[in-house]
């Protein structure tokens, strides 16, 4: 049942977000992603949707997946985008460990994940090892509605089957508070994403910077 319903998942997750991607997401990709340089790493992958607003001026772009089936979709988006990106790499890491030394990239690069992974904490402490000195994780991630209670109660009554259907996505983490604790020091907005259920409306985008 969990290998048929991740092999569902890759195969309609560009279809499904195909509406929200038009109304918003790609305008977010862009103003975050495009400006980047140097070393990066992408937690959480997925089908590669990210992969047409790096830059070629990226110095090596590492791509992270764990799940097979969205990692296949992946390596087909990658292949496309080799000839205008010097350097693409795609590893199976989770984001809670991943197999690289400290201090290797200038960005990490964090879209609609952080939702997702088991172990939030762990995932950001790994994130803050990774980072450079000076070094900032870029992201947009659906968070917990603070300011509206009766959504936020709507999304605790949700969250158990949601994370069932859409790959473990949590609706009530506080990513923002959490980003503080591990460290970082934030630069957000608070934003809603367009053409989506009100639960899963409210957003956080911007920098969170390695602070010690």
């Amino acid at each position: 049942m969990l290998k048929l319903r991740a092999l569902l998942l890759a195969a309609c997750y560009d279809r499904a977000m195909r509406h929200v991607e038009r109304r918003c997401l790609a305008r977010w990709r862009a103003e975050l992603l495009t400006p980047l340089r140097g070393e990066i790493l992408e937690i959480g992958s997925g089908t590669g949707t990210n992969l047409q607003y790096y830059a070629p001026q990226v110095k090596r772009l590492v791509l992270s997946e764990p799940d097979r089936f969205m990692r296949t979709r992946l390596q087909v988006q990658a292949r496309r985008r080799r000839a205008s990106l010097r350097q693409v790499e795609i590893i199976p890491c989770r984001a809670e460990q991943i197999d690289l030394p400290a201090a290797s990239f200038d960005h990490i690069v964090s879209t609609l994940v952080l939702c997702s992974v088991t172990d939030i904490e762990r995932t950001l402490q790994e994130l803050r090892r990774l980072l450079k000195p000076g070094g900032s994780l870029v992201f947009f991630e659906h968070v917990r509605a603070d300011d509206n209670p009766g959504l936020y109660k709507l999304q605790k009554r949700l969250e158990p089957v949601w994370k069932w259907c859409a790959g473990n996505c949590h609706l009530t983490r506080p990513t923002g508070q959490l980003l503080e604790q591990a460290g970082f020091a934030i630069e957000l907005e608070r934003v809603a994403m367009q053409g989506v259920p009100a639960f899963v409306r409210p957003v956080i985008k911007g920098v969170a910077f390695r602070s010690r």
